[in-house]
């Protein structure tokens, strides 16, 4: 799936005020449907969860699992939190974690009802 990145704080603060939330134990994760077709995807790692290269590679494990996922919706903007206490994830267990995630909030493709 391609995407963009969130940048600006604004697009962030919108996010958190009106999109709505789920978590699970490792991730939280906010949306909010728009308009567009190519999704914004923002990735926040808290300094609590670990030294600069623990967070980096969190970041760069959350994008590639989102690039190899092909069932997500497309008119969705995200941002993902990644919680204290994750630092142990590796790369298929954070797609287990965003897979919960996705299909909790009814965000893929082949979800019942759904497109």
């Amino acid at each position: 799936m391609d995407f963009e990145m969130l940048k600006k704080d604004k697009e962030f603060k919108y996010l958190y005020s009106r999109g709505k939330s789920f978590a699970n134990k490792k991730l939280i994760m906010y949306y909010t449907y728009t308009k567009s077709d190519v999704p914004k995807i923002g990735i926040s790692v808290s300094k609590k969860v670990g030294k600069a290269i623990t967070r980096n590679y969190l970041r760069r494990i959350i994008k590639e699992n989102l690039r190899n996922r092909q069932d997500l919706k497309k008119n969705i903007n995200m941002i993902i939190i990644v919680r204290v206490g994750a630092d142990d994830l590796d790369y298929r267990s954070m797609g287990k974690s965003l897979s919960h995630l996705f299909n909790k909030c009814k965000l893929t493709v082949n979800n019942k009802g759904d497109e």
